[in-house]
């Protein structure tokens, strides 16, 4: 597990579940191997002769604090590697982490029934990635989780870390889209890990990898089923605790945001944000170029991206064919788009509608320009500019383009 506060800038655990990450959780049930019960023991190789182990448990902070690891165990490797830790109380069964030399971290889950058995190779720092762990099937599972996950979320990390200090515009772009494929990458290996994992208490680990917003149910169905074994575990009530606070700040969400677009609740500061994500999409009424009356509630159900645009904006035309393109891709997956433009002249809108190959049915505008009643709603004050929409009408993201929608979309339509 990362340092659980760390997380936060990188993750929607933040100051709850920082260090999941960093540490790669072990979780587990299986046959106890031979020697003490309430023990972990092993060889390691490479960097691990005559190194310092610690055996560490998470302990939660106060409401709204990070937390902890506490050691509560050590022992040194002989110089062929060889080690035994037994801990200083009985364990619960949960996530621990296993950290060699002070750099190199992996996770174990296991009980005070059982005497894990742990072959290493242990890298001049990071995540352990090469072990083969006997007296925990959990523990096995999961560490096949995150052998793979941990060098994607280092690489997604480096990536934002990168992004955020560069000031060139195009760079900045071109590093978007690298750590929204990364992003998508991830999000696939923990999702599929789940599907071929069933029934295992290594699920928290790709848990923790992945946003409660947009898998609200899959968190639940997880904690639920792994509640009866890791309930007094202390990593299973800091997801349970953090997923209970992302459905109150969703309710919150609902209640304070107008269902219809008419503008009543006060704008933030911040451009083209006047909602945000977790915010409940306030309805567009508008007419087609038809004349016919479309509404955006009416495609509750589906992912809709809510596209402001004009004929005569220069960005939203080259924008045009990403949008295009995600459309043809996940059109049959339950996506809709619904294009609000900004344009006077009903002309020029029809046309440029043609030209770039908009084929969606859902084209809106009152063709009032700035002042278009939807914008004015959503406080949009550039365009181009995106609001994507899950199936309950709830913003799941902003300000989303090329790569980054299709990372998006992989997420919410899986």
């Amino acid at each position: 597990m990362k340092e659980f506060v760390k997380r936060k800038k990188r993750g929607y655990l933040g100051a709850i579940i920082v260090a999941a990450a960093t540490m790669g959780i072990l979780a587990g049930c299986g046959p106890q191997t031979n020697g003490p019960r309430n023990a972990v023991s092993g060889v390691l190789s490479g960097e691990g002769l005559g190194v310092v182990l610690e055996l560490r448990q998470w302990m939660p902070g106060k409401p709204g604090q990070g937390g902890t690891f506490v050691p509560i165990g050590t022992a040194t490797s002989d110089m062929q590697g060889h080690f035994e830790i037994i801990p200083d109380r009985p364990l619960v069964m949960d996530y621990y982490q296993l950290m060699v030399s002070k750099t190199s971290p992996m996770v174990i889950i296991m009980d005070s029934t059982m005497h894990v058995h742990i072959q290493a190779e242990i890298p001049d720092g990071g995540f352990i990635q090469n072990a083969t762990i006997t007296g925990s099937q959990a523990s096995a599972e999961v560490h096949e989780y995150y052998a793979k996950a941990m060098p994607l979320q280092t690489t997604l990390s480096m990536l934002r870390g990168t992004m955020q200090r560069t000031k060139d515009r195009e760079k900045m772009q071109e590093l978007s889209d690298k750590s929204a494929q990364k992003k998508n990458e991830a999000d696939t290996w923990a999702k599929d890990f789940i599907k071929d994992h069933p029934g295992s208490l290594a699920l928290l680990g790709p848990l923790e990898h992945l946003e409660p917003r947009s898998n609200g149910q899959l968190f639940q169905d997880i904690l639920k089923e792994t509640e009866g074994p890791l309930r007094n575990g202390s990593f299973h009530q800091a997801l349970t605790m953090a997923t209970k606070a992302n459905a109150t700040q969703r309710q919150d969400a609902k209640e304070r945001v107008v269902r219809k677009g008419n503008g009543a609740n006060q704008p933030r500061q911040a451009k083209n944000s006047r909602y945000g994500v977790g915010d409940e999409a306030p309805d567009i009424v508008m007419a087609d170029p038809d004349g016919t009356e479309r509404r955006l509630s009416d495609l509750r159900g589906k992912v809709v991206l809510i596209d402001f645009w004009a004929s005569w904006c220069g960005p939203c035309r080259r924008e045009n064919p990403n949008v295009v393109r995600a459309y043809g891709e996940y059109q049959q997956k339950g996506f809709e788009v619904f294009s609000v433009s900004l344009d006077k002249d009903a002309a020029r809108w029809k046309s440029a509608i043609a030209q770039d190959g908009l084929i969606w049915p859902n084209h809106v505008s009152d063709l009032n320009g700035w002042q278009n009643a939807a914008a004015r709603s959503y406080g949009v004050s550039s365009i181009p500019h995106v609001v994507l929409v899950d199936q309950d009408g709830i913003i799941a993201a902003t300000h989303l383009r090329g790569p980054a929608l299709s990372a998006k979309l992989n997420e919410l339509l899986r």
